[in-house]
């Protein structure tokens, strides 16, 4: 995650010195494979609809677990229409002049605190083992062999990918960043989506820590997640306030999916982005497909697919957002000049 902040450093670096479209730069200086295709088409939108099936999966879990607790009924069959009502309603209204914007922004930081909130009152109530806790974070250790490679491998790739990159490059066009935006956009990644990022699954990882992992349970599906977890949380409204925390990562997750993935569908195919056509609409709506998740859960030669092409086009993306920010043919004498930065990039693409 931290390496990932040199790749968002770049983006705001785009934005508010170049002034410009980075997949239009990409077309021009890379060509169309490298920036409509794997930047936009692959990276971004078709990662969109393909991950939002697990969005789906999770959220309507989730919900189905927690309306009893509230004292109504809402099976996953049917509750799946509240799940793209709200992610649809949200979805549509970033863009519609600055109160959509408002609102879609504020909704997000509502998402983030509520996690960090429930999450900590759930930790709190399951205990935290503090000798465990300190030397789980601060002593390196891996399982031998190739087990431990796997796992080295997967704990080391990009926690935010090319979606991420073109979802703040382009938000920061449209809020008319310029070069005094600079350091703003920069606090922005690192207090709006670094530290939350971290907060936030270290809880969760230390929640589940205390429980899952005590018991020597691994479930691999949403409603076995709800299943397991009910019994260790305790009194009721301790597991209400997991399964409301819990529910604000697929909802704020669909929404940011569907912006980045509209985006990216308009660039890739030189579209003019309107918020009000119905071809706007229509790209931003494209991942509510996901809803099919409620019969077919587990797509699984899907997600292969898809997470097999997104490594690839991180890197692939990666290496051109690189070389963009070095081009002195875009950006002058703003092009990054520094052997650090520089090298907090290759290492992301790297891995």
């Amino acid at each position: 995650m931290g390496l990932g902040t040199f790749m968002m450093a770049a983006c705001a670096r785009f934005t508010c010195r170049g002034g410009f479209r980075v997949i239009a730069a990409q077309n021009r200086y890379h060509g169309w494979i490298v920036g409509s295709l794997m930047t936009g088409l692959i990276g971004s939108a078709a990662v969109a609809v393909v991950f939002n099936y697990a969005q789906y999966s999770l959220g309507t879990h989730l919900i189905e677990s927690l309306a009893p607790m509230l004292g109504f009924s809402a099976p996953r069959h049917v509750n799946w229409v509240a799940f793209m009502g709200l992610t649809g309603f949200l979805t549509l209204s970033y863009g519609r002049g600055s109160r959509g914007i408002a609102l879609v922004e504020n909704f997000m930081k509502l998402c983030i605190a509520t996690m960090l909130l429930c999450f900590g009152i759930c930790l709190f109530l399951v205990g935290v083992d503090w000798a465990a806790l300190l030397r789980g974070s601060f002593v390196p250790w891996l399982p031998s062999g190739v087990e431990g490679m796997d796992l080295f491998v997967a704990s080391s790739a990009a926690a935010i990918g090319v979606m991420d990159w073109i979802l703040f490059q382009y938000a920061g066009l449209a809020r008319g960043w310029g070069r005094k935006h600079e350091t703003l956009a920069r606090y922005d990644f690192l207090l709006g989506l670094f530290l939350p990022f971290v907060l936030i699954n270290y809880l969760v990882v230390s929640v589940f820590a205390a429980t899952l992992h005590e018991l020597g349970s691994t479930p691999e599906t949403a409603p076995e997640l709800a299943q397991s977890l009910a019994p260790l949380l305790g009194p009721t409204w301790s597991q209400i306030l997991f399964y409301v925390a819990f529910l604000a990562v697929p909802v704020s997750t669909t929404v940011g999916m569907s912006i980045a993935g509209a985006i990216a569908i308009h660039e890739a195919l030189g579209w003019e982005p309107d918020t009000r056509s119905w071809r706007w609409r229509l790209s931003a709506l494209l991942p509510q497909i996901g809803f099919l998740a409620v019969w077919y859960p587990r797509p699984v030669w899907l997600v292969v697919v898809i997470a097999a092409f997104l490594s690839l086009s991180n890197n692939i993306v990666g290496w051109s957002f690189y070389l963009l920010l070095n081009d002195r043919r875009v950006l002058g004498e703003d092009r990054c000049k520094s052997y650090g930065w520089n090298l907090g990039i290759l290492l992301l693409i790297t891995l």
